[in-house]
């Protein structure tokens, strides 16, 4: 079950996948989770009817005894009075309460054996939730590691006179005491985004903490888990770095270049406020490329050069020509479509569906409530930098499964921004973090020159 969450089993790069295995082993580990294995192992000596090895169904039901839930500091009535989840509670406590030993021990004859393997249904329940959390957990997760009750504390019910079995994945009851800081409830249908809110809060924010932080943060989160990337190819990473380079090489060119000048502000104003393309029109105009540039996100980058690719004459630029060779010589898995599966990013409120993809749309204006979720689903700018980033510094796009969430929490952490549509700041924090990793890798490549040049050779 771990090597199918974990991902693809054909990739080469046996490194990051087992780097993945082990963060979902380690959630699962402190959560305290009883395997498959040994409940089906512990079921099927159970229903067998034969005379049990009492020392290997020991064995095997020590890991279910070494649970040892945390009891909750304050009594029944406390409980009701401050918070809510029957249901949850009394599903802990028989957890709490079980002891398979005890009950074979008293099990007289092979009937009621088989009735003891009922007593297994909630362990089973929260292994198989637990394969749900540790599956989309965020980068920098906390409350999974340590409250060793949260996947068991989820309330499929709700409170009473609340109907949540089918309603979206919600955090509750955060700072209560009595269920160890929050618990999610409601069914999983939304259960990444209410993850990424549950543990966006343990991230440490190097600056002081915006107002942009609360809307925003879950939704960078989603971008770096929801998506996989097993199967992208280097030519799909390659294809969307020439994009970026060809879309800043266009911005320094159309200085020169009036009618190129024109064809640019006009594919940047799709996206951008027109107060900010105006801003970047006078910049080109005055020379200033270097701001221009830094006033641009990728997003905006990517779509400057699909626009005005077609219209170009490959000969004008040698980033153009491989972008057309490329997608010639790789046409199933390097055109638009393909990368905006690969490199899009989830949009539960704009279209109501998880699908990683790519829109276009320009950032929408804050208005609270139900459009801040409109807001930060409208930037798609993280992971088309992260992929040209990737292929600037030759990653395996096997690597991006780790590489990116570890990067995006970088970001987050890195955001300072001044009001709730500081957009400027994050685009600041993702270029801050980019030049971070390039010192890094750097650092960390050896100097051929100098190797060559050394006396020992």
């Amino acid at each position: 079950m771990v090597d199918l969450l974990a991902g693809s089993s054909r990739t080469e790069d046996t490194e990051t996948r087992d780097a993945v295995k082990q963060e979902i082993f380690r959630i699962l580990e402190a959560q305290r989770i009883v395997s498959l294995d040994t409940l089906f192992q512990i079921a099927d000596r159970l229903e067998s009817g034969e005379k049990l090895n009492m020392q290997q169904f020991n064995k095997l039901a020590g890991r279910v005894t070494e649970l040892q839930i945390p009891r909750s500091p304050l009594s029944a009535n406390e409980k009701n009075a401050m918070g809510f989840g029957y249901w949850t509670e009394r599903h802990l406590d028989f957890e709490r309460k079980l002891n398979l030993r005890l009950a074979v021990e008293k099990a007289a004859d092979p009937a009621k054996l088989k009735e003891i393997t009922g007593s297994l249904a909630p362990l089973l329940r929260d292994t198989l939730l637990s394969y749900n959390y540790a599956y989309f957990a965020p980068p920098g997760a906390q409350v999974l590691y340590t409250n060793p009750a949260f996947v068991r504390s989820h309330d499929f019910v709700g409170g009473e006179g609340q109907a949540r079995t089918w309603h979206a994945t919600e955090m509750a009851g955060t700072g209560w005491p009595s269920n160890g800081g929050g618990r999610l409830i409601g069914s999983l249908a939304t259960l990444p985004y209410a993850l990424a809110e549950a543990e966006q809060n343990f991230l440490i924010p190097t600056q002081t903490q915006a107002l942009i932080w609360g809307d925003l943060v879950p939704q960078m989160i989603l971008s770096a888990k929801i998506p996989r990337w097993w199967s992208v190819t280097s030519d799909q990473v390659h294809w969307v770095g020439l994009h970026l380079r060809y879309g800043r090489e266009l911005l320094a060119e159309s200085a020169l270049d009036p009618e190129l000048r024109t064809q640019v502000v006009a594919s940047l104003g799709g996206m951008a406020v027109p107060s900010r393309t105006s801003l970047v029109a006078r910049l080109i105009a005055e020379g200033d490329i270097k701001d221009a540039s830094e006033r641009v996100t990728p997003s905006e980058l990517f779509k400057i050069a699909r626009d005005l690719a077609p219209k170009r004459n490959p000969e004008s630029s040698c980033l153009l020509a491989e972008l057309r060779r490329l997608a010639g010589a790789k046409a199933k898995e390097v055109n638009y479509a393909a990368i905006s599966r690969a490199f899009g990013t989830p949009k539960p409120t704009l279209a109501n569906s998880y699908e990683p993809e790519l829109l276009g749309l320009r950032t929408f204006p804050t208005l609270m409530g139900y459009s801040s979720r409109i807001m930060a689903e409208s930037w798609e700018s993280n992971t088309l930098y992260w992929a040209a980033l990737a292929d600037e510094l030759s990653v395996p796009p096997s690597q991006l499964n780790v590489r990116i969430p570890e990067w995006t929490r970088k970001l987050v952490e890195q955001i300072f921004a001044s009001h709730l549509e500081d957009w400027p700041a994050l685009l600041k924090s993702l270029r801050a973090v980019g030049d971070n990793v390039r010192t890094q890798s750097r650092a960390a490549t050896p100097d051929t020159k100098a190797d060559l040049e050394s006396p020992n050779r």
